[in-house]
Order: C-alpha cells, then sequence, then structure tokens
C-alpha cells in the first residue's frame, strides 16, 4: 500500500490520515476537500497532496476512503468506480450501511472491491481541527463487505490491518444488521438527548438554566451534534427508527403511568445494569 486517497478531510478522514502517520505508514496521502480544508490539511502535513474532484485523487490509489456524508458516499460511489484502478480497495466511513453496501454491491461487482465500514469512533464535534491519531483507540470498528471473500483479497489485507494497528476492534457483520442494531445503540440516543434538549428549551428560560446539574449537561450532550449529519442518518434508517422511538415512546409512557408505582424501582435497575453492561464492554 503505497498511496491513500481520502475523500473529506474532516473529523474521520483528517484522523485516519494522521494516524496513519503515526503508525509508520510513509506513503503518499491525497486528500479530497473543499480548497480551504485543503490549505489547512496540506499546511499542517495531514496529507501531501489536495484536489477538489475525486477523479484525480483516486486514479492512482491503492485505497480510497470515504469519509464523507451518506448522501455524498452513495453520490462519490459511481464517480470513484469509473476512476480507481482494478486493485484497488475502496472503503467509507458512512454511519449507515445498507443502502451503501446495496449499490456498491452493484457497482463494484468485480474489479475493485468495495468493503463498507463505520467507525464507531465519532463527536459531536466536526470538522479537522478536531481530528486526532488517536480517535479510533479502543473504538469498534465495523466492516460490512457484500462478500465475506473480499476480507480475504490483497487490497483488503494490505489495509485492513492498519485498523488494529490503530487500537481499534474490528468487528465484521451484515450491513442490514449493523443498521438495526446501530438505530438502538446509537440513533435513538442521538434522537432522544436531541429531543430532550429542544423539550428543555420550550418550557425553561434561560434565566433558570443556572439550575440545570450535570445530570442535564451529560444526557444532552449529543444535541451538539449537527442536523447536516443526522439528516442522511434519518432518511437511510428510518424503518429502524422508527421502530426504536415507538419503544421509547411506549417506555415513557410507562413510566409516566408508574412515577407513584414500585415498578418505577424496576425501571431504575434495568438502567444501572446497561450502564454497568457498557463500563465492562469499555
Amino acid at each position: 500500500m503505497e498511496r491513500v486517497a481520502i475523500v473529506g478531510v474532516g473529523l474521520i478522514g483528517g484522523s485516519l490520515a494522521l494516524a496513519l502517520r503515526k503508525h509508520g505508514f510513509t506513503g503518499v496521502i491525497a486528500g479530497v476537500a473543499r480548497r480551504a480544508t485543503l490549505d489547512k490539511a496540506l499546511a499542517a502535513g495531514v496529507i501531501n497532496e489536495g484536489f477538489e474532484e475525486p477523479e484525480a485523487a483516486v486514479r492512482r490509489a491503492d485505497v480510497v476512503y470515504l469519509a464523507a456524508p451518506i448522501s455524498v458516499i452513495l453520490d462519490l460511489l459511481p464517480r470513484v468506480r469509473g476512476a480507481v484502478a482494478d486493485h484497488a480497495l475502496v472503503t467509507d466511513a458512512g454511519s449507515t450501511k445498507a443502502q451503501i453496501a446495496d449499490k456498491a454491491s452493484v457497482l463494484f461487482f468485480e474489479g475493485p472491491v468495495f468493503i463498507g465500514g463505520h467507525p464507531m469512533a465519532g463527536s459531536e464535534k466536526r470538522g479537522l481541527d478536531h481530528a486526532t491519531p488517536d480517535l479510533f483507540r479502543g473504538a469498534t470498528y465495523v466492516l460490512t463487505p457484500t462478500r465475506r471473500q473480499d476480507l480475504e483479497t490483497p487490497a483488503a489485507r494490505a489495509f485492513l490491518p492498519w485498523l488494529e494497528r490503530f487500537g481499534a476492534r474490528v468487528t465484521v457483520m451484515d450491513a442490514e444488521l449493523h443498521d438495526e442494531v446501530v438505530a438502538w445503540t446509537s440513533h435513538l440516543p442521538q434522537l432522544v438527548a436531541t429531543g430532550l434538549a429542544a423539550t428543555v428549551a420550550e418550557h425553561v428560560s434561560p434565566d433558570n438554566l443556572p439550575l440545570a446539574a450535570g445530570g442535564l449537561r451529560d444526557t444532552t450532550r449529543l444535541a451538539d451534534s449537527p442536523y447536516s449529519i443526522w439528516r442522511d442518518i434519518c432518511l437511510t434508517n428510518s424503518i429502524n427508527i422508527l421502530e426504536a422511538l415507538d419503544a421509547m415512546l411506549q417506555k415513557l409512557e410507562y413510566l409516566k403511568e408508574n412515577l407513584r408505582s414500585r415498578a418505577l424501582q424496576q425501571e431504575f435497575e434495568a438502567g444501572q445494569q446497561l450502564r454497568e453492561r457498557l463500563r465492562h464492554s469499555a
């Protein structure tokens, strides 16, 4: 692996470039982004070459990493397929996988290999300024190949071991299953935090916010995440998210009905048990 093209040099793409350098990659890293971002990335040594269009960046690449919003990745796939070399690996960092996998399975039926990916290492912050070489350390990194044998191709075997060098915990799963699970573990928490923050904003005046304890700050942290990121997630995983939201609404109704009942204790205990499991899994 001598040349990596990163399309989208923001938090994830910039962190990938920094992680590669930190762990010994000596080849060329080409970045694709807006000119202002490219100038910043070049000046900081995050990338070696900068391009505003993907075709020129990916043409000689051994690995193409699509670190862009989901709708942009879907639009990029045919453009990248038309320009990339047959020996290359194309992968992505999209937060939902099924629609990307469906489109890639047609475009990459032969020639270059496509393996979907999702680093569970994001942040409510975004942009190159927040990129770090340690973003992936300790994080789960999901791979969603449309064909399991693609994991054994030379292109994949040249790149995928780098993820473990970064300290990521690599797991392989079906794209549809991934989307089902993250609807509960990622997308529901985001929407609950957003809904909670919006509800408090509607009912508590700014003058009274000093009465907010750490609990409100902790539970609304995800509300910092911008709609521009979550729009595509909600559009491409709406069925699974609706199921999770329906279950959450039912749980809230149950809590409402049992505010004066000992049944409420069981819900607190169930929540504490999940928190304990999360601590152990971390």
